[in-house]
């Protein structure tokens, strides 16, 4: 019999069961239709809800090698509201799941390196507070801005006693010889190096942000030199200043 007729024969067999059989007819021969048509509309479903929800983000900060406390939610939703950012309407990462060590390429260290290339190249971030490991890091490929372009002249006295400084001629010795770069043992002092460029603001003994985070080491305010929101940059290191011990 061809099977053309064999399906017809079948579907007049099936109209004179009953509703039961008929359901579970169905179910047999087409179940992995309706669970895979279910599985597509909840994908879409989802990347529908995801585009109509969207919320552009107002301010990016990486703090590297740092964790997080019960109050660091608290401290990032005091930072929206001092900069008047309505999270309702935007979005303020801090994203303290970056971790560096120089020393040990971990699988941390990788993840956090390959993340922040893609991060940096994107334009995505707009400060980076970490130790001595990460602002080393990226201070020596030009990742963070001259604090000369971006404070003040009052300020810069200010900060002045707090600076993380890069040696730029090591920076460019590098780059033409491709050589390991021997960081400074000190770089809070600029008359050990050949050509000291202010990149960091140790911010370590501002109180409120070491209650909302972790760190063992001492750790530094740094702008990006791509940001994209430099008053928000301005913004947040007002907020976490915090009148430090002197150094």
């Amino acid at each position: 019999m061809p099977l053309m007729d064999e399906f017809k024969e079948e579907r007049e067999q099936v109209k004179n069961r009953s509703f039961k059989e008929r359901c579970a007819y169905f179910w047999d021969y087409y179940k992995w239709h309706v669970i895979g048509g279910i599985a597509l509309a909840a994908i879409f479903g989802s990347l529908l809800y995801t585009f109509l929800t969207r919320k552009d983000t107002a301010f990016y900060a990486v703090l590297m090698n740092m964790y997080p406390s019960l109050t660091a939610e608290e401290y990032k939703d005091g930072f929206a509201e001092s900069a008047g950012i309505d999270l309702k309407e935007y979005n303020v990462f801090f994203d303290s799941d970056m971790h560096l060590d120089l020393e040990a390429l971990d699988q941390a260290t990788i993840s956090t390196s390959q993340k922040m290339t893609v991060y940096l190249t994107a334009g995505d971030i707009d400060v980076l507070v970490s130790d001595t490991a990460g602002m080393n890091r990226y201070a020596y490929i030009n990742a963070l801005m001259d604090l000369r372009e971006f404070l003040s002249a009052e300020d810069y006295e200010k900060y002045k006693p707090y600076f993380f400084y890069m040696d730029r001629a090591l920076a460019e010795a590098a780059e033409t010889s491709e050589s390991e770069i021997l960081y400074p043992e000190d770089p809070s002092d600029p008359d050990s190096m050949t050509d000291p460029v202010p990149v960091g603001i140790r911010v370590n003994d501002c109180q409120a942000l070491s209650n909302a985070y972790f760190f063992s080491d001492h750790q530094y305010f740094a702008v990006i030199v791509n940001t994209g929101h430099p008053e928000l940059a301005h913004a947040f290191l007002d907020f976490i200043w915090d009148v430090p011990e002197n150094p």
